[in-house]
């Protein structure tokens, strides 16, 4: 079997020079990341209950007609 060698991840700045982060800047990425995922849910969450609210009134307002 082969081994699998780890891919490494170059983060480099606008002139091609690596940047190195730290590991406690790691751990505030990892936080900062998770953190908008929790907003975009709860965004993505509100857009779909104002989208079904809206059809259930569209629906009220062709029935009634």
């Amino acid at each position: 079997m082969e081994k699998k060698q780890a891919q490494k991840i170059a983060i480099t700045t606008p002139d091609g020079k690596p940047f190195k982060i730290p590991v406690e800047g790691s751990l505030g990425l990892l936080a900062l990341g998770y953190k908008g995922v929790i907003a975009w849910r709860q965004v993505r969450r509100q857009y779909q209950k104002a989208r079904e609210a809206n059809k259930q009134q569209t629906e009220n307002n062709q029935t009634e007609n």
